[in-house]
């Protein structure tokens, strides 16, 4: 009996052992997997950047497999990591963003942590811009201002563009300013007026507020009407037509043209005729005439319990109109101030999109926001 009782515990000692040597693995093989990416060059470029990419993937994948063990290493790494004088930007970017994307709510301080800590004139901009495009974009929802100077460095002043491969599409380098500052509210038009007097970006600047802007920008957009250079003054006049509502309209009505000349001069007088037809009739009048979705159904009059019901199927499908006629939003029987206000909202959920259809979307949900704009109430 004693023989079998000493052969029992011995086979349980064992199957701990293996158990115990399973687990282990796993962990290890997560810091082998950190210990590679540590020790990438910090100067890769094109073909090399291409291939760290497809490194720094495979680790993804690894990690995502293994998460129930890889998530307690990759807190406690990147934690120490955080610590160091030079932390190694690539574990910054992938172990935070990894974070960010399948971690636990409770890790989201620690990838933001690690999003602040990355350097904007460093590796991760150079070589690995798309995957922090995506890191922030997962971030930004948080709204943390400390995302500005990243964003203003890498993006506003860059010239980042951003594959979609799974749609076939490419978003391009204003593009991906609007779906970066566009979840941040008020706060980021705030933040971009104060930039609307630097000649490097304020062109980008307007592109941005024409997607994201209200009519709070009018005055300081206004003051480029007198701009010397044609192009910023085209902006600056189509930031009025598209997002300043009757504002907008009114500054463009009391600018004076005779000082200007050229292709600024000719833009003006192609967009003076409109002026007179921005009026809520008129607009309505023109979402009316857009052709239909092939789904939709004719344009109802809506009461404000059928409005919010389908505001609810707007913000559910991310913003897409697909079926859904934006007329019977703009005629429906709840006050203007809150349908703007829940379209706000939409704008921001639509930005979690990422393709072309969704910037269509935004594109009507902005459309919608300046006619109510014109609405009596």
């Amino acid at each position: 009996m004693a023989v079998l009782n000493k052969a029992m515990a011995a086979a349980m000692l064992a199957m701990s052992a293996i158990a115990s040597s399973s687990a282990a693995l796993p962990e290890q093989e997560t810091l082998e997997r950190l210990a590679r990416m540590r020790a990438m060059p910090a100067a890769a470029a094109g073909q090399e950047a291409q291939r760290q990419r497809r490194d720094l993937d495979a680790a993804w994948r690894w990690f995502g497999n293994h998460k129930t063990t890889a998530l307690p290493v990759l807190r406690r790494e990147l934690a120490a990591e955080l610590k160091k004088p030079k932390p190694s930007q690539l574990v910054l970017l992938d172990v935070g963003y990894f974070l960010r994307a399948l971690g636990e709510p409770a890790d989201r301080a620690l990838s933001m942590q690690a999003l602040l800590a990355i350097d904007p004139a460093g590796i991760v901009p150079k070589t690995q811009a798309e995957q922090l495009f995506r890191f922030i974009h997962a971030s930004a929802a948080d709204r943390d201002p400390r995302l500005f100077p990243l964003i203003d460095k890498v993006f506003l002043r860059g010239d980042v563009t951003v594959l979609v491969p799974q749609h076939g599409y490419t978003v391009d380098a204003t593009s991906v300013c609007i779906y970066l500052y566009g979840q941040f509210g008020t706060r980021a038009e705030q933040h971009l007026r104060g930039l609307l007097n630097d000649p490097a970006v304020v062109n980008r600047v307007l592109e941005v507020l024409m997607w994201v802007g209200s009519p709070d920008s009018v005055p300081a957009v206004a003051r480029l009407l007198d701009s010397t250079d044609a192009d910023t003054f085209a902006r600056a006049a189509t930031f009025m037509l598209r997002a300043g509502g009757p504002q907008g309209r009114d500054a463009l009505l009391a600018f004076d043209p005779r000082r200007l000349e050229g292709k600024a001069r000719q833009f003006y007088l192609q967009t003076r005729p409109q002026l007179s037809g921005m009026h809520f009739d008129a607009l309505v009048q023109q979402l009316s005439d857009s052709p239909p979705s092939e789904k939709a159904a004719p344009p109802r009059r809506l009461d404000e319990a059928a409005a919010r019901q389908l505001l609810a199927a707007l913000f559910a499908s991310h913003g897409s109109y697909e079926g859904i006629q934006p007329i019977e939003l703009a005629l429906a029987a709840m006050p203007s101030a809150q349908l703007i206000d829940e379209l706000l909202r939409l704008r921001e959920r639509s930005l979690l999109r990422i393709s072309g259809e969704a910037l269509a979307d935004i594109d009507t949900t902005n459309t919608l926001i300046n006619t109510l704009r014109f609405r009596p109430n």
